[in-house]
């Protein structure tokens, strides 16, 4: 797709008594910042500042419902602990968890397929950004997400060639919506260019899961985005850094057979207009992606190896495509439900996704290895879903490290792949 020549026109943003303080998200990389105006934190501010508590403002909507039809499954059977269904998914995988000897994250050739890590910062003990280098380039990871811009980390990834992802807080969201192309100029040269060169920065991710957490922030979400759109085509650099706003999972109400996928109605006219937006510019849709959350609240649908790429014969079967992971069902659905919608051909981003090690009896390393190398596997290798089968999915998997402060439930605080001293949690088995 051909980012257009002409200028874009937003829809008009409805004005909103009130803003947002939350940078919510239901999955793994909570983040908060401390102010609500879209100026930069002070260069001289530590890392340490930046708390990312987890939170919520609206209530949340049900999670996304299975459609009975069209699912074929030739067996009954169960995961760990699970009742069959009529609608089981196959059956568990006998072989057991693979394991090897140190985590390598391998960059790929083609950043359509590549993995990049997210780097959040609810942690009291986590290491110095020159660390967090260190590890970074000693396992080869090419790609990270920040979920703020913080000036001592940016200044560090500076020159190493690792590529951004960099996120805008939500609670900045409503002013840089009605302060037009300016303000969102203003914040990209305050808050990033300042620190980084442009050349590192690949995305830009306008607030995390806005239309599942805060519903007073989503007639401003898109408004936004066009706003940042224009700064970035003043600074001539739309064709180099792409923007989307990662959205929850339960923006879906249907998932499940995966072509009868279909967005929920809480969020529908509003991811319309950002559908719109991402055709116009050529960007993905970025989607925070947990098939461990999708067990867990529904054990007895849901196989666990299923989840974890360890599925075996008979495949989930859905109008002739075969499924065997809850992973590519998740995807094709959002396409399914994208199509819909009148958008056909828009990529598909997992901005995070993971498996804790601890805090919930399937939250184990040995399933933890399984799905991260099994994301590995199918990402590294440019392997695509049944429905695009050509087009390679660019992953960022949740978290670098695991964060004792985030909150929640204990899991949330299980979900690295290092710990804070540089040690792997899982054994991962290279895929470069």
């Amino acid at each position: 797709m051909q980012t257009p020549s002409a200028p874009l026109s937003p829809p008009s943003s409805s004005s909103s008594s009130s803003s947002s303080n939350s940078y919510g998200n239901t999955g793994t990389g909570n983040q908060t910042t401390s102010s609500s105006s879209p100026l930069p934190p002070s260069s001289s501010t530590p890392s340490s500042d930046i708390n990312m508590p987890q939170n919520s403002s609206s209530t949340l909507p049900p999670p996304p419902s299975y459609s009975s039809s069209t699912i074929n499954v030739s067996q009954n059977s169960t995961g760990a602990g699970n009742q069959a269904t009529s609608s089981s998914i196959p059956p568990p995988s006998s072989s057991s968890s693979p394991s090897s000897s140190t985590f390598v994250d391998g960059s790929s050739n083609d950043p359509k397929g590549s993995v990049g890590v997210c780097f959040g910062r609810s942690g009291d003990n986590l290491p110095s950004p020159s660390v967090i280098i260190q590890l970074l380039k000693s396992n080869r990871i090419s790609k990270v997400r920040l979920f703020v811009p913080i000036p001592a980390v940016l200044t560090a990834l500076k020159g190493t060639g690792i590529q951004i992802m960099i996120g805008v807080p939500n609670e900045n969201i409503m002013q840089l919506s009605s302060g037009g192309a300016d303000a969102a100029l203003a914040w990209l040269k305050a808050n990033v260019l300042a620190f980084v060169d442009a050349s590192q920065v690949c995305y830009l991710a306008v607030g995390n899961e806005v239309l599942h957490t805060d519903a007073s922030l989503t007639p401003h979400l898109v408004p936004a985005m066009y706003n940042f759109h224009k700064a970035l085509q003043t600074l001539g650099l739309e064709s180099t850094i792409k923007l989307s706003s990662p959205c929850s999972s339960q923006i879906l109400s249907i998932w499940m057979p995966p072509s009868n996928g279909a967005f929920a109605p809480f969020c529908l006219p509003a991811v319309r207009s950002m559908l719109k937006f991402l055709s116009e510019t050529g960007a993905p849709l970025m989607v925070n992606m947990h098939p461990f959350h999708s067990f867990i609240k529904d054990p007895l649908s849901i196989s666990l190896n299923f989840c974890l790429f360890q599925a075996k014969e008979p495949p989930m079967l859905d109008h002739g495509l075969q499924y065997t992971n809850m992973f590519d069902v998740m995807l094709d659905a959002l396409a399914a439900a994208m199509e819909r919608e009148g958008f056909k051909g828009i990529p598909v981003m997992v901005t995070e996704t993971g498996w804790p090690t601890a805090g919930n009896n399937v939250a184990t390393p040995d399933n933890a290895a399984a799905y991260i190398g099994g994301l590995l596997e199918r990402r590294l290798h440019g392997i695509g879903t049944p429905k695009r089968p050509n087009q390679a999915v660019e992953v960022f998997l949740s978290d670098l490290f695991n964060e004792n402060t985030k909150g929640g439930q204990e899991f949330e605080n299980h979900f690295g792949i290092f710990q804070p001293d540089g040690s792997p949690v899982i054994n991962v088995t290279s895929f470069t």
